[in-house]
């Protein structure tokens, strides 16, 4: 039997552990195959999970550089205000510092508790303390607050870190983290539940979407569905009768429901009013000086089949080069946007470099040499077949990280054409604003661009019959925003969607008032592995 003053030193130990959050509760990182909507994660090779009828298994079994499994969660702690990070678990085996382990960060320092068989230790402090973790499931508690760092087994102090939290958060992350976090080590256990506290400082995102107060107009975020396992981002395409298509899946009633379809769409399409469709490809390939290819599908029977054509580009100055993923292309990229001008003819997007673009880009290696990007406008009079070189749209190399690229264009009832550009998209050094471009003569000239967001891939823009216009873009995260005057002014700017995703969004209104948004997201499942595949929220947005 424990004796008064042992009983009664835990006692206030334990009221002293609570008081310190009293009224800030644990909510779940995971739990019995749940996880925080905004859990992400870093898997490496030669490493497992499995859902086990004891808890979340996590074994690295590999030192080779790259292994790993840790879960990480974006907790917006206050350093003044401290943290805690909780978790049940039982240790299997640990053989080096972070192997088995739980982190906290609170954006200015950072601390783990690696949980050995026979001890515990703070890796960056130093400070240890014996204690059996494989005997069974032991409830772990990691606090930090201000410069204090303390370790809790089943609500005992064991490590009193007091002044030693004191080592700098790795590129100011504000995040809390539990698995297996070093390459070097091996470790596996088995986590029954992981839990925390913290309080998020003014002017954190909330986890869920929280739709600001816009001035005109009144906004609200629907349901999200599942469009197609597995892939990451496919475009959305709407046809001119209003029927949906995300790739290869079909949907009649709005997107609330997709099925199968006999064919597939790329990120590129458009629609003649007679009911042909011309889909072009993105890579093209030099054909002579000045003279590219590109692949070209067309469909006269509604999209169920398309017959492969090679279109030709006439870009004189047009060459190839490096891209963003260091490999070669012999040509220029076509763009996901494309709308019919005044006078039936098409124009379409582009990006790539002139012969005269030689600005190196910072945001990747300089021997791969990808220069600052430019963004210009190809006309087509025969239905595709051909296009000739209309415009340069935008290319300044002191704009952003890499210049203008990814346009989207939108065309306007009076006949003025929007065209969206991104400039960066590699956060949080290279994440640089995006851009929009008028023009009132049918994409022959150009305004200079201006930044409407302050991040933007791949953008893309609808306008509704209300004359709402509606911008989606990204990185990090998934974002909205409007205009209520023509695109002369954005407003209402929200993230939809926060977790990994390649911010690649598509959004079209598909009924009065009402948008769906399609991008790709990847989620943990119930195992700790990554599921992926492209969803669609829908938002209901009324015009004051």
């Amino acid at each position: 039997m424990m004796n008064l003053p042992h009983a009664l030193a835990a006692a206030v130990l334990v009221l002293i552990t609570q008081s310190t959050f009293a009224d800030t509760p644990l909510r779940t990182f995971y739990e019995k195959g749940n996880w925080h909507l905004n859990a992400t994660s870093w898997i490496g090779d030669g490493t497992r999970s499995e859902l086990t009828g004891e808890g979340l298994l996590i074994a690295d079994e590999s030192t080779q550089a790259g292994s790993g499994r840790c879960y990480l969660l974006n907790w917006e702690a206050d350093p003044p205000k401290g943290a805690a990070l909780e978790a049940r678990v039982k240790v299997v085996s640990c053989s080096a510092p972070w192997g088995v382990n739980m982190m906290a960060a609170d954006g200015i320092h950072e601390e783990g508790l690696t949980l050995f068989p026979d001890h515990l230790l703070l890796p960056h402090s130093g400070l240890s303390a014996s204690f059996n973790t494989t005997d069974g499931f032991h409830t772990y508690r990691l606090e930090v607050k201000g410069s204090d760092v303390r370790a809790y087994v089943d609500g005992r102090l064991l490590i009193d870190g007091a002044g030693r939290y004191t080592t700098p958060a790795n590129a100011g992350r504000n995040q809390c983290s539990f698995g297996a976090a070093a390459s070097p080590a091996t470790g596996t256990a088995i986590w029954e539940w992981v839990r925390y506290q913290s309080e998020k400082p003014e002017g954190a995102l909330p986890a869920k979407p929280e739709v600001p107060s816009i001035e005109g107009l009144e906004v609200k975020v629907g349901d999200t569905v599942d469009i197609i396992p597995g892939p990451t981002y496919r475009s959305l395409f709407q046809f001119r009768d209003g029927k949906l298509a995300v790739a290869d899946r079909r949907s009649d009633d709005g997107g609330k429901t997709w099925t199968k379809g006999d064919s597939s769409l790329g990120t590129s399409a458009f629609q003649f009013e007679d009911g042909e469709i011309i889909a072009p490809g993105f890579n093209t390939t030099k054909a002579g000086d000045g003279v590219f290819e590109v692949p070209l599908s067309r469909s006269t029977d509604g999209g169920k089949t398309f017959q492969r054509e090679t279109a030709r580009l006439n870009i004189p100055l047009g060459t190839g080069g490096t891209g963003d993923d260091g490999k070669y292309y012999p040509g220029p990229g076509v763009d996901h946007a494309m709308v019919q001008l005044r006078d039936g003819s098409l124009l379409m997007a582009m990006y790539g470099y002139f012969t005269t673009d030689t600005v190196l880009c910072p945001a990747f290696k300089p021997e791969w040499k990808v220069y600052k990007y430019r963004t210009w406008v190809m006309r087509s009079t025969d239905r595709g077949r051909t296009w000739n070189l209309r415009a340069t749209v935008a290319y300044d190399p002191s704009v952003g990280a890499e210049s203008f690229c990814e346009a989207d264009l939108l065309q306007l009832p009076g006949g003025d054409l929007l065209c969206f550009m991104r400039t960066g998209g590699e956060p949080p050094k290279y994440t640089t604003p995006l851009y929009c471009s008028r023009s009132q003569d049918d994409g022959l000239t150009w305004s200079k661009p201006e930044p409407v967001a302050d991040r933007g891939v791949w953008p893309n823009a609808c306008r509704m019959q209300s004359g709402v216009l509606a911008v989606t873009y990204g990185r990090p995260d998934n974002w909205l925003a409007f205009s209520l005057d023509e695109g002369k002014t954005w407003t209402g700017h929200f993230c939809f969607y926060r977790g990994a995703t390649t911010s690649y969004n598509t959004v079209a209104e598909v009924a009065p008032g009402t948008l769906l948004v399609v991008y790709d997201r990847r989620r943990l499942g119930p195992d700790g592995n990554l599921q992926s595949g492209i969803a669609g929220t829908f938002l209901t947005v009324t015009r004051r």
